[in-house]
């Protein structure tokens, strides 16, 4: 019944106003019906659109996509001095038919071209303009949780690869000692923190570091627990003195790092210094 509706409509405005329905050759007079539902909150964005791709770019996201058949391009920038950008073209040939910038306070986007076909009606720019900040808003929470969901799962994924690298670093004998046990435990997590970070560490530390994670320890825990009960009690200083000698490296490299931090953020604030401080 909708449609029959929504058809006679169309019909009598290419009846009765001719020269007004001339946009109906790029755009069919039910994907504006169904802009104006959007723009009236009786319809959602989502049921028509369909992204084709995304580019991701330092300063701004690039997006191609068909919402009822239209084919839209949107700029949604990340930083300024870019704005939002949205640009629609014809269903059936790729014509623009308009490009709308988003205003400076964000709140509204208003046309910037229209093909004269569609400019030469007010209700269709404002149709324009009120559909692209739905689109505009929708994009942004797109863009957004898949940016998180990317990060999260890439965070996630690295995260179980380095606490499989620890698996052999399961002490038994220390399950027994709380007091070295909490030694032990603080000492990989430190070192599962550096692991993170190994492909910023110099050729010997990087090199050191994997022995330790990868070979070293896990051969020290297996000789230690080969050893009869008595015999590790009475070795439990050399075992102390093991785990001594492994927290002061990782606290090198610890030290190391919060030196970097330090000269970069002197470097940055050296730049900030420069650049603004125009009192001289």
């Amino acid at each position: 019944m909708e449609d029959l509706y929504s058809t006679t409509l169309k019909n009598l405005e290419k009846t009765f106003f001719p020269y007004l329905s001339e946009y109906q050759q790029f755009i069919d007079f039910h994907s504006i019906r169904k802009m104006k539902q959007v723009t009236k909150n009786k319809r959602s964005i989502r049921f028509d659109l369909h992204i084709n791709e995304v580019v991701e770019m330092k300063t701004r996201t690039i997006l191609d996509m068909y919402w009822d058949d239209i084919l839209i391009t949107a700029v949604i920038p990340s930083s300024r001095p870019f704005r939002a950008t949205i640009e629609l073209y014809s269903d059936s040939k790729e014509i623009l038919i308009a490009r709308l910038d988003i205003n400076e306070d964000g709140k509204m986007f208003s046309p910037t071209y229209m093909k004269e076909e569609f400019a030469r009606r007010k209700a269709l720019r404002d149709t324009f303009s009120e559909f692209s900040m739905k689109l505009f808003a929708y994009l942004n929470s797109y863009i957004e949780y898949g940016s998180k969901k990317e990060q999260s799962t890439t965070d996630h994924h690295e995260d179980t690869l380095i606490a499989e690298e620890f698996n052999s670093w399961e002490f038994p004998y220390l399950e027994r000692h709380p007091d070295l046990q909490e030694k032990w435990i603080d000492l990989k997590e430190r070192t599962a923190k550096q692991y993170k970070r190994i492909e910023e560490l110099d050729i010997e530390e990087k090199f050191s570091l994997e022995t330790m994670v990868d070979r070293d320890v896990p051969s020290f825990i297996e000789s230690f627990e080969s050893l009869s009960s008595i015999n590790k009690e009475e070795k439990k200083d050399d075992l102390l003195k093991a785990i001594e000698d492994l927290r002061l490296f990782i606290e090198k490299l610890e030290r190391k790092e919060e030196e970097s931090h330090s000269q970069s953020f002197e470097k940055k604030k050296g730049i900030i210094s420069s650049k603004y401080n125009n009192s001289d």
